[in-house]
């Protein structure tokens, strides 16, 4: 506890607001290995004096996904396989999935 109160009064003060650590929280895979065409990492920051745990997501996929989506009014409501099926919202759901869970 002493270490953390002199660096907080350093030039080092910042090292304390650098997150806790970074998780990947979903990626899509192709023919076995894992790629990012779609992503997310979940990064973990931890206030130490009031114990308080922040968690900011990023997330990484492409345009051409569910493209026909765009065209909404045009392809009307896509199946319950294909929505299963789709990188972005599985992405979505993990994401939501893990901001409300510890």
């Amino acid at each position: 506890m002493q270490l953390r109160k002199n660096i907080s009064v350093s030039e080092f003060s910042w090292l304390l607001s650098l997150p806790d650590s970074i998780e990947i929280v979903c990626s899509t895979s192709a023919q076995g290995k894992l790629c990012t065409q779609v992503s997310a990492t979940c990064i973990n920051y931890t206030d130490y004096e009031t114990q308080h745990k922040r968690r900011s997501f990023t997330f990484q996929f492409h345009p051409e996904l569910l493209e026909d989506l765009r065209e909404f009014n045009k392809s009307g409501m896509p199946s319950y396989e294909k929505l299963k099926n789709d990188d972005g919202l599985r992405m979505l759901i993990r994401v939501i999935y893990e901001s409300i869970t510890d």
